[in-house]
């Protein structure tokens, strides 16, 4: 809301305050200003008058004028660009050291040889925008009226000389949609009383009654009240309305189209002008759309309205979209001569509805979305109607012509002074809560302590008393509420599984991957790819109204959003990325809804670029497989195997380089190399990702790895090579060892895998470096040869091994 302090000066007396400091104060009670700024800058401008315009000799497209510009100057000659420049006319001037918005200087010169002496102005040059201008003068100079005194300062007539607000609104805050509910708001912050124009209409003998009927057939418009004005003069408004227009946003048209606007953005009240005339049927009938009817609104597009929309008819065809724009066909043009004014109340969801699958947002739509304030609909048509009659010339018919079955339900709300000061923990008195509502005009009754506070119509956000405490909390000031600590024994500290997440952070960012933050909304083709919830939780969760499709579908998984962030770093040279995440995953299951907190991780390109030694080490799935055993030992987690994927089940993953991750025998996660195909259509390079489930591991026990005194005897190796069949696992054989083997074994570790020459086939030759330590004497082979042939012997009877020769 852009909120003019000129405009408000007038309800609410506020000379002596600056608006930076009136900003301030309206910020510290709870509507945020998102900036103050003058509307225009520009200095040492007037209003001249041209005497003479004749052609540059030596230059088409300028003309040499003499502008009386009165004072001591007079007449100067002034060299314009401008086409529609003419004798007669009373136009801006910018005079020798003028300067503009921008730091645009204004300097006598010579243009292509004849002396200027200054600029003639549009609006755009003295700072409004392009979109507010006038389309009579969007080209070219602004032209002011016959009667604007010469020499007058510029911004001062074309009431310039203003400063505006904006006001960052909540959507629960729709009374300061208007001028009045800004100066109600004002004037309870600086305690000032508030004034408003009282409205009359001076009426004809004629009837409305007799012109136009009007019929509400749905009960989406409890009230639709119209009048006549007759004999209207379409024109130009006058310079206050439309500098008032332009500070609010909104582009003048002409006296009627900007008469509406004035009173919507004074009131909050939308309006709608018909012209009469074009309503053969002279009957208004409101009612609801049915599927595959049009209208062709004031944009000049063809709307196609569904069942539901609320339109405004002629008795047969759609005029006009309730609440969101009117049709091309009684649009109000310069042969208007009778306006049929409307003012209405109109479902607020509905509204949205037809305006956001329209596309037709507007601020008359805002207003009624918001909602209105009931009391001010006859109101608002009335101040229209009068201002049409000053400015237009207009003859108002006698009346309102309405079909009206809104009734009004008062909100009474009791509380109490000790009511307000126990949740603010403030200590006001009675006296001091009754001045607030004063302040706030709210009308109460008090009985004894108790307040019956009557909520006005135009607050539609105070519906409780928590309402009513936050109104007196934000007026008696924020800033002067006592600050104090909460009084408990609970001690502060992160929870446990904070702490598990934390030290997963920790761990990872050790390790060198930079955390990212993806979105937990995407594509339904990503949100089933690789899947990692419990094999029961497939089905995905779809958004009942997604902003795109892009963004549709709650992810399953975390690593297509890792992918994503892979993707855009190497299309902007940045080949290596080792990136993490910590977040969660979504699905459902017989209506049941499922989120799982996932640790991921996504690396590509190069681990290591030793330049100077020309060494290059890049990254491979036991780099990704390295980081997981790194953050789960860091975890606790020390009895962790692997497991081959199953393709058909991991289809994302390829099948020869990914492996699912096992902590005591319980699936975790699954890390591995993206499928080369998923790759090449991401057009990655070869990446490698992991996915664990945390809230898996940390229902799994835990155990810290302990410390050992260094030995002081020798230890001794054995390396074997084993034949087995090519179906068995190297981590089973690792496994058969350790369980075979006692407590001299130290270390397992499989150095070679070898197919070919000199194996039979379907054979493999799997090569297990064994290190064995006694930590009380010196190992001799008298002491290891009972427990490295009890380890053979385990092989052969569980695998089949066999030694290679």
């Amino acid at each position: 809301m852009l909120v003019s302090v000129n405009w408000l000066n007038q309800y609410v007396n506020i000379s002596d305050i600056d608006p930076k400091e009136l900003a301030e104060r309206i910020t510290r009670t709870g509507i945020e200003v998102e900036s103050v700024n003058i509307l225009s800058d520009a200095t040492n401008i007037v209003i001249g008058h041209v005497l003479e315009r004749v052609q540059h000799p030596n230059a088409d497209k300028l003309s040499v004028c003499q502008v009386d510009v009165g004072g001591e100057e007079g007449v100067l000659q002034i060299v314009c660009g401008a086409k529609n420049v003419a004798a007669g006319q009373k136009i801006i001037v910018a005079k020798p050291g003028a300067v503009l918005p921008g730091n645009f200087k204004i300097k006598r010169s010579k243009l292509r040889g004849e002396e200027s002496n200054g600029m003639c102005c549009s609006l755009k040059e003295l700072g409004i925008e392009q979109k507010l201008v006038p389309t009579a003068y969007a080209e070219g100079i602004f032209v002011c009226a016959d009667d604007a005194p010469v020499g007058m300062d510029a911004l001062e007539y074309l009431k310039f000389n203003d400063t505006v607000i904006e006001l960052g609104l909540t959507p629960n805050r729709m009374d300061c949609l208007s001028m009045y509910g800004v100066a109600y708001e004002v004037g309870a912050i600086l305690s000032r009383e508030v004034k408003f124009e009282e409205v009359s209409v001076n009426e004809v003998a004629e009837a409305a009654k007799d012109l136009i009927k009007v019929t509400s057939n749905t009960e989406k418009s409890p009230a639709y009240l119209t009048r006549v004005v007759k004999n209207v003069e379409i024109k130009e408004s006058p310079q206050w309305l439309q500098a008032m227009l332009i500070a609010a946003g909104m582009r003048p048209k002409n006296n009627v189209v900007d008469v509406t606007n004035f009173v919507m953005l004074e009131m909050g009240q939308p309006l709608h002008a018909f012209d009469y005339e074009t309503i053969t049927s002279k009957e208004i009938v409101v009612r609801e759309a049915v599927n595959g009817e049009t209208i062709k609104t004031l944009d000049g597009q063809d709307r196609e309205l569904v069942e539901g929309d609320i339109i405004i008819t002629d008795g047969k065809t759609p005029i006009a979209i309730a609440g969101v724009m009117g049709g091309e066909n009684t649009e109000v043009t310069d042969e208007t001569k009778t306006v049929l004014l409307e003012s209405a109340m109109f479902d607020r969801l509905q509204v949205r509805k037809t305006a956001t699958r329209l596309g037709l947002r507007s601020e008359a739509s805002a207003r009624f979305e918001k909602g209105i304030d009931p009391q001010r609909v006859e109101l608002a048509l009335n101040r229209a109607a009068s201002l049409l009659a000053e400015l237009a010339n207009g003859e108002v018919c006698q009346g309102i012509v309405a079909d009206d079955r809104f009734e009004l339900t008062a909100v009474d709300i009791e509380i109490t002074a000790e009511k307000i000061n126990s949740v603010l923990g403030t200590n006001m008195s009675t006296d001091e809560v009754a001045s607030i509502w004063s302040r706030l005009q709210f009308t109460y009754d008090l009985n004894g302590e108790v307040f019956t506070v009557h909520v006005p119509s135009r607050r539609l956000d105070i519906t409780i008393v928590e309402d009513l405490i936050e109104e007196a909390g934000r007026i008696y000031g924020y800033d002067k509420i006592p600050t104090t600590l909460p009084s408990t024994d609970i001690k502060g500290g992160y929870s446990p599984i904070q702490l598990v997440r934390n030290r997963a952070h920790e761990t990872l960012k050790a390790c060198g991957l930079t955390q990212v933050i993806t979105y937990s909304l995407t594509s339904e083709e990503k949100a089933t790819q690789f899947l990692s919830l419990p094999a029961d939780v497939k089905e995905t969760v779809k958004l009942s109204m997604p902003m795109s499709e892009e963004r549709a579908y709650l992810r399953q998984s975390t690593i297509p959003g890792l992918l994503e962030v892979v993707r855009y770093n190497n299309a902007r040279t940045m080949a290596n990325v080792a990136i993490y995440e910590i977040g969660k995953v979504y699905g459902q299951t017989e209506g049941d809804y499922v989120e799982e907190t996932k640790i991921s991780g996504a690396v590509t390109g190069q681990l290591i670029q030793n330049k100077w030694q020309g060494k290059v080490e890049n990254v491979d799935f036991f780099v990704a497989k390295g980081y997981v055993e790194t953050l789960l030992t860091e975890m606790g987690h020390l009895n962790v195997t692997y497991r081959p994927v199953d393709a058909t089940e991991y289809k994302d993953f390829h099948p020869g380089r990914s492996a699912v991750v096992l902590v005591n025998d319980v699936t975790v996660g699954v890390v591995g190399q993206v499928h080369p195909a998923l790759q090449q259509e991401l057009d990655l390079n070869e990446t490698y990702v992991f996915e664990l489930s945390l809230d898996a591991l940390y229902g799994l026990e835990t155990s810290k790895p302990g410390y050992e005194i260094i030995a002081k005897h020798p230890g001794m190796t054995r390396d074997i090579a084993l034949v087995v069949n090519r179906e068995v696992l190297a981590d089973d054989l690792v496994q058969t060892i350790k369980k075979a083997a006692n407590k001299l074994l130290q270390t397992v570790e499989v150095f070679d895998i070898y197919e070919g020459k000199g194996v039979e086939e379907g054979k493999k030759s799997v090569a297990i470096s064994l290190y064995y330590l006694d930590r009380e004497k010196t190992l001799t082979d008298e002491d290891l040869q009972p427990t490295h042939q009890k380890v053979l012997d385990a092989l052969t009877a569980e695998h089949d091994a066999v030694l290679r020769g």
